[in-house]
């Protein structure tokens, strides 16, 4: 068997020492992942698209509605006949199937491009902020715990509104 002479067994010792505390080094100089935490359900509510969308939608039900009970104010009139009462019966059946649908569908409809505006900002504050990933929490509580510190739900608010409104 060959053995390796001790001046370079003390050489390897050595490099393998010094190579270990470079790599030790390096891991530690890594930047740390930067986490930061808002409340989605707050920032969902507190959004100006979310507002204005939901002003929109609101003056569409409430005009859709107004035709509603104009057709069950009719109907309950004494001055139709039996077949002009079941003509406006099929209306405004129609028409109250008709408004549910349409609340169903602008409400998933304009919640998908709320979401959607919010996580294309989230993505620009998050360059600015230096910050790797962005944790949301709803009501569910997906979330269990978020340190105040990294709380910007206020902060993310500002950003997202002034973008929204092309303040930024």
């Amino acid at each position: 068997m060959r053995t390796i002479p001790k001046p370079s067994l003390l050489i390897i010792n050595i490099l393998l020492v010094i190579i270990s505390t470079v790599l030790i080094v390096l891991h530690l100089m890594q930047p740390k992942a930067k986490i930061l935490y808002v409340d989605n359900a707050k920032v969902f509510k507190s959004f100006s698209m979310t507002k204005e969308l939901k002003r929109n939608g609101e003056k569409e039900f409430n005009s859709r509605k107004a035709n509603i009970d104009a057709l069950y104010s009719k109907l309950e009139s004494d001055q139709l006949s039996n077949s002009q009462k079941q003509t406006l019966m099929k209306q405004f059946i129609q028409e109250k199937e008709e408004l549910n649908q349409f609340n169903d569908f602008y409400s998933s409809e304009q919640s998908s491009k709320i979401w959607s505006r919010i996580k294309s900002y989230s993505a620009e504050f998050s360059k600015e902020n230096n910050c790797n990933i962005i944790v949301g929490s709803d009501s569910n509580g997906i979330v269990l715990f978020a340190d105040q510190s990294i709380d910007v739900t206020d902060k993310f608010i500002t950003y997202i509104n002034q973008k929204y409104e092309g303040l930024k």
